[in-house]
């Protein structure tokens, strides 16, 4: 019992020397920090031909102080392959906790590095110009750099403002523009149905009465004949017909009349009413030609805004503090202006939008 408790301790001795043996072999190759992924695989095998090393001591150890107690071949080996699935799997765990050590440090730098490059993000810049700027904050003190930095931001300010605006007015505009060509069609159309309705009554009251009409014309030109005839029963008896008639003719033709009448007055209805309908939709025309003028505007501080983001440039890469300030405070006054245009110009889209509106309420409180 002795003896093998002595044997354990021998074993347990090893493995903390060849643990320890990995540790300090493993320390002495910084893989990611100093050499790269190359070093890395260096090192990942190093570390496991350290194990491989360090288990076949420990093998030659069982070898050369055997245990008292007779052991069975099966068993040894059976206790080495164990150490050895062990051993591996530590050294694969030093190599994995050092590849993810790594990893975190190279994340931290390239987050480092983004946080630099996109720090004075919202101006146009290109690779040179966004050099430039970032060498003029480097070599500003703390409380100019501020400045600058706070100069910079409300710029970017300003354009994301302009951005926004412009993307409002393409959406309303459009939806101004679609809404516009559905008033026009319903203007055109409107009362088509109740005029279409007088005219067909119309059709159907002549449809109606038109055997009758033809009856008395018939009676007309008998009496005419029998006259002619000199015969006076005939013209007697066809004159009769004639006179009973005629008050039911006449009625008929007031049906007709009236009839055509209403039609006449539903068609008149129907131009008036467009006739105003279209002029509350010329009331956006004011607008729409504010907003024209408005583009122009658009367009002229665009290109002021253009002018002092070349200027800005050109400072920052002199490199001189005061004039880059400067630069900034002129290109923040610009995209100022710039966003002020489109806000004037979607302000009057709201107005076009309003009159729309106003139009398409007087089209829907109309009796159908």
């Amino acid at each position: 019992m002795q003896t093998e408790a002595w044997k354990e301790t021998i074993s347990e001795q090893e493995a903390m020397e060849c643990c320890s043996s990995l540790l300090e072999r493993s320390s002495s190759h910084n893989i990611i920090e100093h050499h790269g992924l190359l070093e890395e695989k260096k090192g990942r095998q190093h570390i496991e031909d350290t194990a491989t090393e360090d288990i076949a001591s420990m093998e030659t150890s069982d070898i050369l102080f055997p245990s008292p107690i007779a052991t069975s071949h099966s068993h040894m080996m059976e206790q080495s392959n164990v150490r050895r699935r062990q051993l591996s799997s530590f050294a694969h765990l030093i190599f994995g906790s050092r590849l993810l050590i790594g990893l975190v440090i190279l994340f931290s730098a390239g987050t480092i590095y983004f946080a630099s490059s996109v720090e004075a993000a919202g101006i146009d810049l290109g690779v040179t110009a966004q050099k430039a700027w970032d060498s003029v904050l480097n070599k500003a003190d703390a409380q100019t750099k501020l400045t600058l930095k706070q100069a910079y931001e409300k710029v970017g300010n300003w354009k994301a403002q302009e951005q926004t605006w412009e993307q409002k007015i393409k959406t309303l505009h459009a939806a101004n523009t679609a809404e516009l060509e559905r008033l026009r069609v319903e203007i055109r159309q409107t009362d088509d149905a109740k005029v279409a309705a007088l005219a067909e009554k119309v059709k159907q009251t002549q449809a109606r009465y038109e055997p009758l009409f033809a009856l008395y014309s018939s009676v007309n030109r008998q009496l005419d004949a029998a006259k002619a005839i000199k015969n006076k029963e005939w013209s007697a008896a066809i004159r009769t017909q004639a006179e009973t008639l005629k008050p039911v003719v006449k009625l008929a033709r007031e049906d007709i009349r009236i009839k055509k009448k209403e039609l006449a007055e539903a068609r008149k209805r129907k131009s008036a009413e467009i006739k105003r309908l279209r002029a509350m939709l010329a009331g956006a025309d004011s607008a729409k030609k504010q907003i024209q003028t408005a583009k122009k505007q658009a367009t002229l501080a665009k290109e002021r805004y253009s002018n002092a983001l070349q200027q800005f440039k050109q400072n920052t890469k002199q490199g001189q503090t005061s004039r880059v300030l400067s630069s900034l405070n002129t290109l923040a006054s610009a995209a100022e202006k710039w966003t002020g245009t489109k806000q004037n110009i979607h302000t009057l889209e709201q107005k076009v939008s309003t009159t729309y509106v106003r139009v398409r309420q007087e089209i829907a409180k109309r009796p159908k």
